[in-house]
């Protein structure tokens, strides 16, 4: 958590009435010139929390503070926030330094000060040539350039990112995670993005909330998340993980589906504890059968590229997939046979609450 944050939501909560939360309680400290994402599910709350620090939801409790100021009561055109919507919002009867330049315009900026900060930030997105083309003739990338040109040429303290890439084609939403990620490192301006794909969360961000129900469930980078995810559903929803119920053996040590491992954090738990464990795809292997190993009934193999994603079922009849390179693929045992399971030499497995 950030020592002095910029922005911080204190004990943030939003009724809708009729038995609908959109927030409970949320605790959040974002750090000046922070990347951090909301990522979740649909309706988990990540969006209603964007648009409480933009000032388009009013919370039911709680505060937002800037810099230690409470900016809850500001509408939001008197907020130092700005925010790009999901399908840009920008106007197609103006051209691309038009766009630009309207928030500049409505303060009534000076001609030679709004022609000079426009051509600054078509700079920054890489548009400079594009200033006197119209917006409808520019492709969804283009589009959504304009709109961060737009959104950043106010100078804003925070720039909301309201699911910014969704709409763009999967080779360009990968060219426009680089870019943007390029762009707040060149602004030093603190991004706050809501998206529900985890990759695109995982490759940007330098910290992540990860919310459910309403409230955020685990903040943290992306290596903790995916190394030490705090509780089940984190685990569920970061990359892929197979969860095994399992019990303490008292020595530090966690036996479950069939594997009986040494897991971080087991040596305080007393022999019978109710556990499960969280082991990654690319952390469990095939080997010859032996004493550490668990059986497995192969169910199918799936192509992923670099690797082969295997799916299987233990003898309690868990499912599991491990992911194997494609190096190996020749050694491995058909749809329906008989292997046997490890955990890869040096991986470990994670702890998680029964």
């Amino acid at each position: 958590m950030p020592t002095d944050p910029l922005l911080s939501l204190r004990g943030v909560s939003k009724d809708f009435g009729g038995g609908v939360f959109g927030l409970r309680d949320i605790d959040l400290d974002i750090a000046r010139g922070e990347f951090v994402s909301l990522l979740g599910p649909s309706g988990c709350g990540k969006t209603t929390t964007l648009r409480v620090i933009a000032g388009f939801e009013a919370p039911t409790a709680g505060q937002v503070l800037l810099e230690g100021r409470e900016i809850g009561h500001l509408p939001p055109n008197r907020r130092p926030v700005n925010t790009v919507f999901q399908d840009y919002a920008v106007f197609p009867h103006m051209d691309v330094a038009e766009n630009v330049a309207f928030g500049l315009s409505v303060r009534g900026t000076a001609r030679g000060e709004i022609s000079r900060r426009v051509a600054q930030a078509l700079e920054l997105v890489g548009l400079a040539d594009k200033a006197k083309r119209p917006v409808a003739a520019l492709s969804g990338g283009q589009r959504q350039r304009v709109a961060l040109a737009r959104a950043i040429i106010c100078e804003p303290q925070v720039l909301l990112l309201d699911e910014p890439l969704s709409a763009l084609d999967a080779s360009l939403r990968e060219q426009m995670q680089v870019e943007l990620k390029a762009l707040q490192h060149r602004l030093g301006t603190t991004f706050v993005m809501v998206t529900h794909d985890q990759t695109e969360a995982l490759s940007i961000s330098d910290r992540i909330a990860v919310m459910s129900g309403g409230q955020i469930e685990q903040i943290a980078t992306p290596a903790e998340l995916y190394d030490r995810p705090a509780t089940r559903f984190v685990a569920g929803f970061i990359g892929t993980m197979n969860l095994l119920g399992g019990r303490a053996t008292g020595d530090g040590r966690v036996a479950g589906g069939g594997l009986t491992l040494p897991v971080e954090g087991a040596g305080a738990l007393p022999a019978g504890a109710p556990v499960t464990l969280g082991l990654r795809p690319e952390d469990l292997i095939l080997v010859p059968p032996g004493p550490e190993t668990a059986a497995l009934t192969v169910t199918t193999t799936v192509f992923h590229g670099r690797s082969l994603r295997v799916v299987g079922h233990l003898a309690d009849g868990a499912e599991v997939v491990l992911d194997i390179p494609r190096a190996a693929a020749q050694s491995l045992p058909a749809d329906g046979a008989q292997a046997a399971l490890a955990l890869r030499p040096g991986a470990g497995a994670i702890l998680l609450p029964a």
